[in-house]
This record gives C-alpha cells, structure tokens and sequence, in this order.
C-alpha cells in the first residue's frame, strides 16, 4: 500500500490524472479522427503516446489528415491552449493529494503527452504548478510515453530510483509500460478497474 514516509518521489500524469482534460482532447481530436477513418486502440495509443508535433506528424503522413502536420498542430493548438488557460479543472482530489505528496516532501514531475505551454497554463490556473520539480513532455525528451527513456529522465528529475517511486497514471498503455520499467503504480479515472496496477482508484480522492 501507498506509504509517503517511504516514497522517493512521485511521477504524475496530468490530463485524465490531475487535470479534467480528457473530454476537451477528444472535441479537438474528433474532426481528425474522422478524417483519419476508424482506428484501432493500438492506433490511437500511438497517436496520443507521442510528442504532439509527431502526432500531428502521424495523422498528416500516415492518415492524410489536414493539409500539413503544422496544419493540423494549429487546430489542437487553437482548440487545447484557451482551453487549459481559461477552463480547466482539476479532477476529485487532485489538488489536495499533490500538495499533501510535496508537503510530505516527496519530489513530484509530471510526465505528459501534451506540450509544456498546455501543462503550465492548466497546473498554474488549478494552483498546484509550483508542486512540481519540473515537467517531462515528451516532445522536449523526444520519445513517448510507450519508451523507458522518458521515465529515465523522469527519476533523474526526482533523485529517486524505479523500487520508491510512484507513478500515476489513467491509460492503461502507460500503466503497463511504467509497471514493466519497474514503478509503482497507481490507475485512476474509470479504466483503473481494468488495469494493472498496484493501487487503483477512481480518483485521487480516494488517496486522501
């Protein structure tokens, strides 16, 4: 079971984790995936997994979405960015659990699929940016969050080795790629009956 005292940090993913994103994502995303046809899990795992330019990248070259991948960058961009700034909230005990883990003083990053601008503009307006060493985004490290390297980068952040570290998590992709590196685990959100994971829980809430 979940034990601060012995934690060496904390790794959070932010939306569908922290930040009630998820539904906004999907508005944006819903004229592309049309336009890209059905896709598989396996399909849409890829897309969300990886650095948004490659995403984007993804779903122009692979799918023939939009006229250019920048085409297609501009309209999550447009759709994702007033979003996280001016409405966002923060998922049931989100808040309280972030600043209960730093006040413990356990080091906390969040390692995110979405872009840094994103990340900054929903954790400051939710109040718990400062909570954090730093934020791990796949585009600025270069790989998704299906690749060890990202949560490599993660623990050198967090001075914390893979046995006492936590890592929190909604998709069930992540969980089984963190749980296989070695993490501890913990699924929230309403896939967490499903997956793997040392501890899951509705939400954060349930932590409190």
């Amino acid at each position: 079971m979940l034990n601060l005292g012995n934690a060496g940090g904390f790794i959070f993913d932010c939306a569908g984790s922290l930040l009630d994103t998820l539904a906004a994502g999907d508005e944006a995303e819903r004229d592309l995936f049309e336009q890209a046809g059905p896709l598989t899990q396996e399909q849409e795992d890829e897309i969300h997994s990886a650095p948004i330019e490659q995403a984007a990248a993804i779903l122009h070259a692979k799918y023939g979405v939009g006229d250019s991948s920048q085409g297609v960058l501009a309209h999550l961009d447009d759709h994702l960015l007033p979003f996280y700034r001016d409405h966002s909230v923060a998922l049931p005990g989100a808040v309280a659990f972030v600043r209960k883990v730093s006040q413990a003083g356990v080091p906390c990053v969040v390692v995110s699929s979405s872009p840094r601008r994103y990340l900054e503009a929903g954790l400051a307006r939710a109040g718990i940016l400062g909570c954090f060493r730093d934020l791990v985004t796949t585009d600025e490290a270069g790989c998704s969050k299906q690749e060890f390297p990202i949560y490599e980068r993660a623990l050198e952040l967090l001075g914390s080795t893979r046995e006492a570290t936590w890592a929190v998590d909604d998709a069930p992709y992540a969980l089984a790629v963190m749980k296989d590196f070695g993490l501890n685990t913990i699924a929230v959100g309403p896939r967490h009956d499903s997956t793997q994971a040392d501890i899951r829980v509705p939400s954060l809430e349930a932590l409190l």
